[in-house]
């Protein structure tokens, strides 16, 4: 996991609903641009690489934008190939949904911006399983 999905990692666990927020906004672009590269790579699963990406989007649409932050760089690259190459990025999709719905309570938008994150989380983790 590089520098960059650590500092996500660490806005997720805060207890600051707006770190919270601008953590998950973060980790759900990541996951859509990930999710985007793979889409056309030929190594999975297209629908399921276009159903994460849609999540993210979905979900991300629903979170306010943050006040602070910069997209976490990715390179195409960086991305691994085989079923594990996906890992870091839905397991980090997990972690944003867990933290949404920790924050969502009675929040019905939040709550949604959840569900969208946990299905981007089991899409994009299913789009190279064999």
């Amino acid at each position: 996991m590089n520098t960059s999905m650590n500092t996500v990692d660490e806005a997720l666990a805060s207890s600051s609903p707006s770190t919270v927020l601008a953590g998950a906004w973060e980790a759900l672009g990541l996951g859509a641009r990930v999710a985007d590269a793979v889409t056309w790579d030929g190594t999975g699963d297209e629908l399921l690489a276009l159903t994460a990406a849609q999540s993210c989007s979905a979900a991300r649409s629903l979170l306010p934008l943050p006040e602070h932050g910069q997209p976490i760089p990715l390179e195409a690259s960086e991305i691994q190939p085989g079923p594990g190459g996906l890992a870091p990025y839905a397991d980090l999709l997990d972690r944003a949904h867990r933290a949404l719905a920790d924050l969502a309570g009675q929040d019905a938008q939040l709550s949604e911006a959840a569900e969208h994150t946990a299905t981007a989380a089991r899409a994009l983790a299913a789009v190279r399983e064999p």
